[in-house]
Order: structure tokens, then sequence, then C-alpha cells
């Protein structure tokens, strides 16, 4: 098959968070599994970009833009258009871009089956409320309408998209990770180091977008109340929303945690390696994630985890790597208090992450895509002419 995927960002442009990465690692996996991929996107530093590039066998098509920041559009509708009646099925990630909409319209002339993965923004949740409702009446309703199938990585989110198509059309598709790329972790005593995290301190560790949505001023919170003493909490992310990343530093001045709570900035490939291999918790304290690969990936490197209820990945956690708890400051800093804190219950609530690993691996959600690919095809039929075969004696 030739499958085209559609998405405004795509690796190695790790800054948009974890769809980027998780796009090109099932692209790369059904490259692997004999079928042809190309991937339709914006370079978000070149407007100009139109190349195609190849990355682990993926074909990459840049389509040069205009717009601004997430207001972005092609310049040349055409080049997708052509993209779409090259491919046998169209495969659409995420919302509130016109990349999408412009995919679904474009398969529906092709007569191509398209797929759709909202990647968990189909519920406003924090700003632009309105307008996000208003982009739903025009494009996600339409998309969804004659969406083949729409994709949902948790079931909390399965649940968001029933009113939106009927069940034979909704499917729930989990996500996965490469767990040979954490099975052996640098030592973390030079990060620790760089950081200024002295030994024997307990260090906890967040990954991911410096967001709203990730309720990282409830995390500060929280990590004032438990009142954790030698204990260091860093916020590694990219900080593309200023206003809220300098709320955040206000906090934590006015909250005496100077020195103690950090926004390092961004890490990726190795250094993130190497702060995951550093700590002794990971928390994502999200108000909503329609997974939570970061969590995920702190389970494969040996981290145990605590996280909130409203992440789509807390039931596989559970008591099993780590604490799910409610996103409030008290359930925080009662989480952080029994992982840090309390050894037996420490160790009861992660003895069952050997038995996880199997499932947050891509082999399973990537052979269910493949399945589900396969099913849009058109069948075979059968020759009414068979050639006739003539034997010489």
């Amino acid at each position: 098959m030739h499958i085209l995927q559609i998405t405004p960002t795509y690796y190695p442009e790790l800054q948009f968070g974890g769809p980027p990465q998780k796009i090109h690692a099932l692209s790369r996996g059904l490259v692997r599994h004999g079928h042809t991929v190309t991937v339709a996107t914006l370079d978000s530093t070149r407007p100009g970009a139109a190349e195609q590039t190849t990355m682990d066998g993926v074909t990459v098509q840049y389509l040069p833009w205009l717009g601004r920041g997430p207001y972005r559009w092609p310049r040349r509708w055409s080049r997708l258009a052509n993209l779409v009646r090259q491919a046998d099925v169209v495969h659409s990630y995420g919302l509130y871009n016109l990349l999408g909409p412009a995919g679904a319209y474009f398969a529906r002339q092709a007569q191509r089956p398209f797929v759709l993965e909202p990647l968990g923004m189909y519920v406003p949740r924090t700003r632009k409320v309105r307008l996000k409702r208003l982009y739903h009446r025009l494009f996600t309703l339409p998309m969804a309408r004659h969406a083949a199938l729409l994709i949902a990585t948790s079931p909390g989110e399965l649940a968001e998209l029933r009113d939106l198509v009927s069940d034979r059309r909704l499917v729930l598709r989990g996500n996965g990770l490469d767990l040979a790329y954490y099975a052996a972790l640098p030592a973390g005593d030079a990060f620790r180091r760089q950081h200024h995290i002295p030994a024997g301190d307990h260090l906890i560790l967040y990954i991911g977008r410096i967001s709203p949505i990730k309720n990282l001023d409830g995390l500060i919170t929280a990590f004032a109340a438990a009142d954790l003493p030698h204990s260091h909490l860093l916020l590694v992310g990219p900080q593309l929303e200023a206003d809220y990343a300098r709320q955040l530093q206000q906090q934590i001045a006015a909250s005496g945690l100077t020195g103690r709570v950090r926004l390092p900035g961004p890490l990726y490939d190795e250094a993130k390696l190497a702060a995951l291999a550093a700590a002794d918790l990971l928390v994502l304290p999200s108000h909503y994630e329609s997974y939570g690969n970061a969590a995920a990936e702190a389970v494969a490197a040996g981290l145990p985890v605590l996280l909130t209820e409203s992440c789509g990945i807390a039931p596989l956690i559970h008591r099993r790597a780590g604490l799910a708890v409610p996103a409030t400051p008290a359930g925080l800093a009662a989480g952080l208090r029994t992982l840090l804190t309390d050894e037996t219950a420490r160790r009861q609530n992660t003895q069952g992450r050997a038995q996880l690993l199997p499932d947050l691996s891509w082999e399973q959600p990537l052979a269910h895509m493949i399945q589900l690919y396969e099913q849009l095809q058109p069948p075979v039929m059968p020759d009414p002419h068979p050639a006739v075969q003539t034997i010489h004696s």
C-alpha cells in the first residue's frame, strides 16, 4: 500500500511535543513492513521549503506556506492534491490546521479512503474555546462525516469522539515506543552535576511542552505543599508559550522555590535519556492527555511515574508502574509523598512494570493500523477473462 500521512508538524521538529515523533515512528514501522509512506507537512521555520527528502525510508514532502504560527496554509494546494491521488489511503493527524480539511476534500474528490486521528484535540479545554468550536463546525464535522475511520488513542478519547461518528467508524488504537531505545541509558551523574542536583537529593522530572494544559502551575503548588526536603523539580520542555513560562517563573519565586524548581528548556535524544537516568520520578500532571508518551518513555526507562487520572495512559500505569491521582495540587502532593518517601508503597506500586512493557511497544498498534488500512482497500476482483494457458506437448 501507499499511505499518505498529513500533518502540519513532523519529525525532527520535536518542539511541538509528541505527535511529530509518534507519526514518524508509525511511518517508519509501516515502511519496515513493506509499505510506501509519504508525509505531507510544513517546515515551521522555512516558509519556502518545498523539497522532498527521505528519513528512515519515509518520503517527506514539504509544502511552502503562508501565514503565521499555527495559522499556516500551503501556497499551492495542487501539490497536496497530487499526493492524495497517488496514495491508496490518506491519514490526517490533529485538528486546528487547514492541511487536514484540504486532505479530506482531495481524498473525497479522488475517492481515496480518509482516516482522521484528532490527537486529543476535539474537546476545547483551555484557550480560544469559541474559535475552536467554530473550527469544528466548519471543518471537523465535515471531515468526520466523510472519514472512513476516526482513530482514538485512549478509552477517554474514544468516548469523546462518539458524538462525531457511529461506533463502526470509531477505532481505538494505542500508541507505542521503541523499547530498545530506552534499554541502555547513559549514566545520570553528569546530568545531575550539570543541573546542580546534589548526590542523594531527589530529582523529580517533568518532560513536555510548557503549556497551561499541562497543569505545571498545579505541580509547583503540589511540590511546595508536599514539603519534600532535599528534592528538586525540573520542568523540561520547549517554552513556546512565553506568557505561561513567565507566570511559572513568578510562581516559583513567590513560593520561595528558586533554585529548587527550574525550567531548563527542552532536552532531546541523549540529553533526554540522561535526564531519565538521573531522575527518581517522572510526573505528568496534565489536565488532559489523549495518551501521554512521556509517561510511557519513563516506564520504558525504568522510572516510576506519577500522573493524573486525566491522562489516557493512566489506567495502564496505575499501580503497575506508578500512581494515577486527581489533577489537583492535593492529589499530586499526596502522590509525590507516596512515591518519594514511602519505599514500601513505591515498590508495591511499580512491581508490575516488567509485565507492562509489551503493552507499550509499537508492535501491536502498528499491526492493528496495517489491518485497518487493508480493510479500507477495495476488494480485488477476479479477472473475468483470464489468460488461457497453452500447454505444448
